[in-house]
């Protein structure tokens, strides 16, 4: 073990800040995007807010578990973690188990109901894929020039049974995101980027054939392609949401208020983004979109400096997982990509999102401390000496000077009374005459 693993490692203050910060105004926005609908189902405004702050409370505790895990612990958890995700999601098929959601033809298996707490496996499958592959990538670290393909997809059996599980649910856009996530890490790990463009081209017709596969996912297509022709079935959602974008404007309106709090139906899950710009206006979201890319931003920076190659790679797949369904989030909900169940991280309802977004966050903690001689710090400004007689003599210089007749050469007195000047600034500085800048 390298020194730099074993050498006592900082976390940074600003990211776990940035966490808490995210944390908070997640559950503002979530107030006020729940409440009238809290209340007209539940008789209750605070309720989904209510039992966000309990989701909010487990998370931050996972948080803290993880981050205190060592390098060599999470390590060890990566098979263990897989193992125990594939269990949990096949889980869900198991009748008395599994909860589904029944829509007009398909039925989705994706929650496990344990009576006093239902919870999704799909969304901590993301914390074992983390470790998981992160752990076996180091593993083949200077394999991949002679690694070929088939050997590639033989080590990815055990990831393709989860993603495969996954897909079954059906969960088609997490499934997308894990596989983007996934491919992100083996191009960072030193795969040949022909080979993996050739890998991700052969898997296109796979997905397209999905595609066709669930009928409902196809019917999204649609609906995506021209969500008005559809504004009254399918594309209802997306319609409002347009509709709420356009009246929040810029700073606004009355908090709880306007048309999609009254009409989006499940507003505060994944389309919870247009309900906060319909109260806060464009200013807000990007507000909220600055404390994202302020976390982002401060990761990638400490990551860069990280010389431990596991946490290099574990941080790296936290931080490509986690801001992947920012970006996924924000483009279905402004109608840029189909419509997929990819949630808001911090801001979304739902305990197993909110869990998770915590727990990578603590992974991305934990990959980004550094010893404190790595940390960057902000070089001090330089401290340059002028002299009096130097000032003095460059102050007439500032001021306009008419033209004037050349000087005649000095004489030996002059001579000797520049001589005496120049001396003179040459003697050291008192104290305290040190000029910053």
């Amino acid at each position: 073990m390298s020194g730099a693993d074993t050498a006592v490692r900082k976390p940074d203050l600003w990211i776990f800040l940035n966490v808490l910060i995210l944390g908070g105004v997640g559950l503002m926005i979530l107030l006020s995007a729940s409440a009238l609908q809290a209340n007209l189902d539940l008789d209750d405004p605070y309720f989904y807010a209510r039992r966000q702050a309990v989701f909010s409370v487990a998370g931050i505790v996972g948080f803290f578990v993880i981050a205190r895990f060592s390098p060599g612990a999470l390590r060890k958890l990566a098979l263990p973690s897989m193992l125990v995700a594939l269990g949990l999601l096949l889980l869900v098929f198991v009748p008395g188990i599994g909860r589904s959601v029944a829509s007009s033809r398909d039925s989705f298996h994706r929650w496990i109901d344990l009576g006093f707490f239902s919870f999704q496996p799909s969304e901590f499958a993301k914390v074992a894929l983390v470790l998981y592959v992160s752990s076996m990538l180091l593993d083949r670290k200077g394999q991949f020039e002679q690694f070929s393909l088939k050997e590639l997809l033989r080590s990815f059996i055990l990831v393709g049974s989860v993603l495969a599980a996954i897909l079954l649910e059906p969960q088609y856009g997490t499934t997308l995101t894990l596989i983007s996530v996934i491919s992100i890490l083996i191009y960072v790990a030193g795969f040949p980027v022909l080979r993996l463009l050739l890998l991700g081209l052969s898997l296109l017709p796979i997905l397209a054939m999905l595609l066709v596969m669930w009928e409902y996912r196809f019917e999204r297509f649609q609906v995506w392609l021209d969500p008005y022709e559809y504004r009254y079935a399918g594309g209802y959602q997306l319609v409002t949401a347009f509709r709420a974008f356009g009246e929040g404007g810029w700073f606004g309106q009355e908090l709880a208020s306007g048309f999609g709090h009254r009409y989006l139906t499940f507003g505060h899950t994944d389309f919870v983004l247009a309900l906060f710009s319909e109260d806060f206006g464009f200013l807000g979201v990007a507000v909220l979109l600055g404390l994202y890319l302020s976390l982002l931003w401060r990761s990638i920076i400490l990551l860069r400096r990280q010389k431990n190659e596991y946490l290099f790679l574990l941080g790296a797949s936290a931080i490509t997982i986690l801001f992947l369904q920012v970006v996924v989030n924000l483009c279905v909900v402004t109608g840029l990509i189909p419509t997929t169940g990819i949630s808001l991280p911090f801001v979304s309802y739902g305990g197993s999102s909110l869990i998770v977004s915590y727990a990578l966050c603590g992974l991305i903690w934990q990959a980004t401390a550094l010893p404190e001689d790595a940390i960057p710090v902000r070089k001090p400004r330089k401290v340059v000496s002028v002299s009096k007689s130097d000032s003095m003599e460059t102050e007439p210089a500032t001021t306009q000077a008419s033209p004037a007749a050349p000087e005649p050469s000095p004489g030996p007195a002059t001579r000797n009374a520049t001589s005496a000047r120049r001396n003179e600034s040459e003697k050291p500085l008192p104290a305290g005459r040190a000029i910053k800048l």
